[in-house]
């Protein structure tokens, strides 16, 4: 006779093995109904889901059947996963929804049948994007425009406390800066370093951007370091930018924290053509900044020798 212990060690690991097959099995099905979802399989989704599949299991990072339709644009899917279930403001462990998803790939259709689901439009990420910020970003207008009508928040800021319009005008995105500026969004906000949307757009370089923004912002606002918006097209040798900055009234000898000009950041980077443009502009290439130096010092401290010589020129000729 097997002694009783022998006998409970062996029903205990049968229970433990049954539970460990049943387990196993609902993990292969939840893959299943991602797969489908990936895929847009409307039989296979249709199949699972009435098989009682669980329509919000998740991946390791959280990602649910809904969010990967959303993602892939599957409007079909999605509308039969949320008829069989799926929560329609689930959280990745990032705190993307299924909304950031289609908002952010562009599909359009989908966040129209989230939103009328009532997707959560004020749910951030872990890095405090919300859906229009993401879509602002990727440059989405069609989709901005949706979010915006459904109520989204367009002042609303990421954790840098930068708004949808500065992402979309450091990316250069003309349309959706055109969308938050119909909405009201302001061209005054200033994220944690106190950089505006004009900054941003002015770095980016996308003259349409800046146009836009230029109608109602204001060329002399400064950063944390006191540098404004030509301080930024400069340093990034944006030639039409400091064009369209200086032709909007920019000052062009304002200095920074550092005492630098837009002439010292452009002379630095070695942007020739915007040296001159500036020069032309009235800039005083004589001037130090706090630490004793000129623009002429930096550009050939950087080996820009021909940028040398045209501010050394131009502070030969100042009386």
């Amino acid at each position: 006779m097997k002694p009783a212990w022998l006998t409970g060690l062996r029903a205990a690991l049968w229970v433990v093995l049954c539970a460990m097959a049943v387990n196993l099995s609902a993990a292969e099905d939840d893959q299943a109904l991602i797969r489908a979802a990936i895929a847009g399989d409307v039989a296979v989704v249709t199949r699972l889901l009435a098989a009682g599949i669980d329509p919000n299991a998740s991946d390791a990072l959280g990602m649910t059947a809904l969010m990967f339709a959303a993602e892939e644009g599957r409007d079909e899917v999605v509308a039969l996963l949320l008829s069989g279930g799926a929560y329609v403001n689930a959280q990745t462990r990032y705190g993307c929804t299924a909304l950031t998803f289609a908002a952010e790939n562009d599909k359009a259709d989908v966040v129209q049948r989230l939103l009328l689901r009532n997707a959560d439009l004020s749910i951030r990420t872990r890095a405090g994007e919300d859906a229009l910020f993401m879509a602002a970003r990727a440059g989405n207008a069609g989709i901005v425009h949706s979010l915006i009508a459904s109520g989204a928040e367009v002042e609303a800021t990421d954790r840098h406390r930068q708004t949808a319009l500065a992402a979309a005008a450091a990316a250069g995105h003309a349309e959706v800066v055109s969308e938050l500026l119909t909405a009201g969004a302001s061209t005054g906000s200033a994220d944690e370093h106190g950089a505006t949307p004009l900054m941003h757009a002015a770095a980016a370089g996308d003259v349409r951007t800046l146009e836009l923004l230029l109608a109602t912002a204001d060329v002399s606002q400064r950063d944390q370091n006191g540098s404004t918006a030509l301080h930024w097209a400069a340093e990034a040798g944006r030639l039409e930018a400091s064009q369209s900055l200086l032709a909007a009234g920019s000052p062009v000898d304002a200095r920074n924290d550092e005492g630098w000009t837009a002439l010292f950041e452009a002379a630095y980077g070695g942007h020739a053509a915007v040296v001159e443009l500036l020069l032309a502009n009235g800039a005083e290439a004589g001037l130090l900044d706090t630490a004793g130096f000129s623009a002429a010092d930096y550009a050939a401290r950087r080996g820009h020798g021909a940028v040398e010589a045209l501010l050394r020129g131009a502070a030969n000729r100042t009386p």
